[in-house]
């Protein structure tokens, strides 16, 4: 564009100063343009032609150029200047202005970025738990609904496990608060290291931790909830030098809720008794179609 602009400017002073000479020409006769002399001394301009062998011949003459012909073309030739020092202006501010709408930009997609990094960041703090980084108890639940949901409208099975830390507060009065974090974040990882990937685990409250299993059967829940239990019995937690032996009690709620309550409800119950049963243990609930529950213990 700004290349158009200085052609054009270019050719319209041309044209001004070929008008201006032709306008003067007519006014004054005092030019006579004959193809072979000029009587304008005093200037000399040179003309080129080509002889008869081919070689190239250079001529030159002296003209006299009237002082208001040469006042025109020094108009004009300023008028160029101008108009070209204008474009140049132009293109310079153009260029300035493109710089700066570029670095603009930039700033806004830094800026944006970090809009996006806080919004996550926010959304990952609203829906995870802070110490152990599980799912929070609002989003487990809500997850829990959805797969109730889900379950009742594929006819599937569905499976929780509630788990509770035993002795948890003699954990905390024993080795402190800061060990007893610790331990709540090394189960909270061998839960995760140990589901499904389609499974969900959060933090129910407290010392308590949901696990979902989609799909599971009642036979399936029971033993994956065993092998839970097991790597919490193994699990090797220190604060530092110390050893901190934890265990879990678990209760398992399998079956085909109507509601993401009733399901809790019935796992609930199974850890109650797993608790009244000495601890350290999995109790396991079938929902049956009827809405009553059959017990298994492992």
């Amino acid at each position: 564009m700004t290349r158009k602009l200085t052609g054009n400017l270019r050719v319209w002073a041309c044209a001004l100063t070929t008008l201006a000479l032709a306008t003067l020409a007519c006014q004054s006769q005092q030019l006579s343009f004959s193809t072979s002399t000029a009587r304008l001394s005093g200037l000399r301009v040179f003309s080129v032609a080509h002889d008869s062998a081919g070689s190239l011949l250079v001529g030159s003459a002296d003209i006299d150029v009237p002082l208001p012909l040469a006042l025109i073309l020094m108009a004009s030739f300023a008028v160029l200047l101008a108009w070209t020092w204008s474009a140049y202006l132009l293109i310079r501010q153009r260029r300035t202005l493109g710089k700066e709408f570029a670095r603009r930009i930039e700033d806004l997609e830094r800026e944006k970025n970090g809009l996006l990094r806080a919004r996550d960041e926010m959304r990952h703090f609203a829906e995870h738990d802070a110490l152990t980084g599980l799912w929070n108890h609002r989003i487990i639940v809500e997850r829990l609904r959805q797969e109730v949901d889900r379950s009742r409208r594929e006819h599937t099975t569905l499976s929780v496990v509630l788990v509770d830390l035993d002795q948890f507060k003699n954990v905390n009065d024993s080795y402190g608060h800061p060990a007893g974090n610790l331990v709540l974040r090394e189960i909270a990882q061998i839960f995760e290291r140990s589901v499904r990937s389609y499974d969900w685990v959060g933090r129910y409250g407290g010392e308590e931790f949901l696990v979902i299993l989609p799909g599971s059967g009642f036979n399936g829940a029971r033993l994956r909830a065993e092998q839970l239990r097991r790597a919490v019995e193994g699990a090797s937690i220190h604060d530092g030098v110390i050893a901190i032996p934890i265990t879990a009690s678990f209760g398992v709620a399998s079956g085909f809720p109507v509601t993401h309550e009733a399901l809790i409800h019935a796992a609930d119950i199974a850890l109650y008794r797993a608790k009244n049963n000495g601890r350290n243990c999995v109790i396991a609930l079938e929902i049956l179609p009827a809405g009553s529950a059959e017990e298994a213990q492992v």
